[in-house]
């Protein structure tokens, strides 16, 4: 029974983790500021956006420079294209080495994996062999690149940055799954030390 009490005391704080509203993209500024929107489009020095809470309202646009972050939950036209868009821009970097550098770099600061760590959590507190199958799963998923503010998005036409940084944006999944898993797998330890502690003393 204590076992059961302090699991469903449990999952409700995991359930109750805030989360984006379907549609809903999260614009943080230099200024400190976190302004709920729709991106509009998204380009090598300027971000369109309206404000989430009025659809129809005036077009806005903030400067690259005062953007730090970005969770983009909609579609941002034309964040899945950047090897089309940015296809006339120069690329700096000329070496391959140098391109998959710049994309691990890039991958390990700006890539997010949203939603893995927590995901993976929750279901190992309903179940080990659940936390286990859906991390497996989660991970084995091919991580979506566009999603995340970086600025140095442009060079995800060069296919070495593009691969290295698929390739290391994946390795954070596995390790946002693992990380999940195992703080999961700790949460039932204290569980059912808690409940032996109960029975052993009834």
């Amino acid at each position: 029974m204590a076992k059961l009490l302090i699991i469903v005391g449990i999952v409700p704080l995991y359930l109750g983790f805030p989360t984006a509203v379907a549609g809903q993209d999260i614009i943080m500024t230099s200024a400190g500021d976190e302004i709920v929107a729709k991106v509009l489009h998204v380009g090598p020095d300027v971000v369109v956006y309206r404000y989430f809470s009025d659809a129809e309202g005036a077009t806005l646009k903030l400067s690259r420079k005062d953007v730090t972050d970005m969770r983009l939950m909609a579609s941002a036209d034309p964040m899945a294209a950047a090897e089309v868009y940015y296809k006339d821009e120069k690329t700096s970097i000329k070496s391959e080495q140098l391109l998959e550098e710049q994309a691990k770099r890039d991958a390990k600061a700006y890539f997010k994996a949203h939603g893995v760590f927590w995901t993976t959590m929750g279901a190992t507190l309903i179940s080990p062999a659940a936390g286990l199958a859906t991390g497996a799963a989660t991970s084995a998923v091919s991580p979506n690149i566009n999603t995340d503010y970086n600025p140095n998005r442009h060079l995800m036409k060069e296919a070495a940055y593009r691969e290295a940084y698929q390739k290391y944006a994946k390795r954070r999944k596995v390790g946002k799954a693992a990380a999940g898993f195992g703080v999961g797998a700790a949460i039932l330890g204290v569980v059912y030390m808690v409940a032996a502690s109960v029975g052993a003393g009834g």
